[in-house]
């Protein structure tokens, strides 16, 4: 059964799966469509590039919270992933100015071409701002739960040292009642021997009033 990280992180996968797709599909037509059109294919791919470079941190981040064997497994993906995604980048860039491509753009129409890399820029920079909100906000969330997990953990700890305080007390009570006890005991077995030791004398006493009687008597008789 599959855990909610390892669900959100297949889906992770799924994306990057899916927009390294569109990437590799989009560049191996750059060389045979119009200025126009490569253009729009040029901007769509460098933003989807973005998209998986952000996915790629999102999950770097997420396997934070893995145990350790988990998190190998994962960072070893994400490297082949990184891999894959240079790649890309390597290949997107050699059809970029490939049969002198992008130097025919510069020099037949620069103005616009400035413009485009402005807009470029822009969304870029606008699309890494949504990306570093949503992963600070990401960031936040996983601070407030370790909070609350830190709290949690306080809490035990002070409940589970206020019984072994309370057993304490009561073994130290415990401790006191038995020698309490002790003492009484051993007040009783002394007196038990002193009855003892009385009543053994006067049985002494008895068997030699008895014997200095009939002595008396016997003398007398004879």
């Amino acid at each position: 059964m599959l855990t909610k990280m390892d669900s959100l992180l297949k889906s992770y996968e799924q994306q990057f799966s899916v927009i390294t797709a569109s990437i590799t599909a989009r560049t191996a037509t750059l060389n045979g469509i119009t200025k126009e059109d490569k253009k729009c294919s040029i901007q769509q791919i460098v933003r989807e590039l973005e998209e998986t470079k952000d996915i790629l941190e999102q999950m770097e981040l997420e396997i934070r919270e893995l145990d350790t064997a988990s998190k190998n497994k994962y960072c070893t993906r994400i490297e082949s992933y990184k891999v894959e995604l240079s790649r890309l980048e390597k290949e997107f860039k050699s059809k970029r100015i490939s049969n002198g491509g992008e130097r025919e753009e510069l020099i037949g129409d620069t103005d616009a071409e400035d413009v485009y890399d402005q807009n470029q820029l822009l969304i870029s920079n606008g699309e890494k701002l949504e990306r570093g909100r949503n992963r600070l906000e990401a960031g936040y969330q996983i601070a407030i739960e370790t909070e609350q997990i830190g709290n949690n953990i306080l809490t035990d700890l002070n409940q589970q040292r206020e019984t072994i305080q309370k057993t304490r007390n009561r073994l130290r009570e415990t401790d006191e009642q038995l020698s309490r006890s002790g003492r009484l005991l051993n007040r009783m077995f002394g007196r038990i021997i002193q009855n003892r030791l009385a009543f053994v004398g006067l049985i002494i006493l008895a068997v030699i009033l008895i014997i200095i009687t009939l002595y008396i008597k016997f003398r007398k008789s004879s």
